[in-house]
Parts: C-alpha cells; structure tokens; sequence
C-alpha cells in the first residue's frame, strides 16, 4: 500500500484542496477573513492535480481519488469543526469510499506488476 500512497500522492493532494476549497467555502460565514485563503490555494489546487494526471495511467484513476480524498476530508472537518452529526449512514459511505480506494490502488499496482512480469519474460 506504501508504493500505492508514493504513486497516487498528487491525486489525494488535490483531493485535499479541493475539501479545503469546500470548508473554506463554509468558513466566510463564521469568520471573515478566510476567503483570501481560498484564492490562494487556486493556483496550488490546480497544479496538484495536473501533476496527479501525469502520474497516473488513467485518468479516471487521478479524477477518483482526488474526488474521494475531498469527501473523506470534507466529513472529517465538518465533523471536527463545525461538529456536523455522524450518522450511521455517512460512516457506512465513508467506509465504501475508504474500500473503494483500496481495491482502486490494489487494481493499479497489480496491472503495474503483471505489465512488468509479461516483459521480463
């Protein structure tokens, strides 16, 4: 899994901007200096993902994972920061999404490995 976090890491860096382009899109209404944190974040947000689409073979791979790392960190800050209630039906579809990366990543680097497998023989 540690190679899957080295290969993807752009893709889940920009999901991270991209959760922190939602809470901060919530934030302005509780304190008002952060919307001049949200822009300067664009430019960043931007070029993670663009470096995410070089390292990945697909991509959709690149598109999911960013889209799933900025769920998993929009429901974690609003829970801790805006202490949003965790229901039983946000955990379940926090663990779906948790798998769903798991076998994502697994799926990449085992085509990765029989890729390099077919060629050595």
């Amino acid at each position: 899994m540690t190679t899957s976090m080295q290969l993807y890491r752009y893709s889940f860096t920009a999901g991270a901007f991209a959760a922190g382009g939602s809470f901060f899109g919530r934030a302005p209404s509780q304190l008002s200096e952060l919307p001049a944190l949200t822009s300067a974040f664009a430019p960043t947000a931007a070029a993670t993902y663009y470096l995410a689409l070089q390292c990945t073979e697909h991509t959709l791979t690149a598109t999911v994972l960013t889209a799933a790392t900025n769920y998993m960190l929009s429901f974690i800050l609003g829970a801790l920061v805006y202490r949003e209630e965790i229901t039983l039906m946000s955990t379940v579809g926090a663990i779906f999404i948790i798998t769903g990366l798991w076998f994502l990543c697994k799926a990449q680097e085992e085509q990765k490995l029989s890729a390099k497998h077919k060629k050595l023989h």
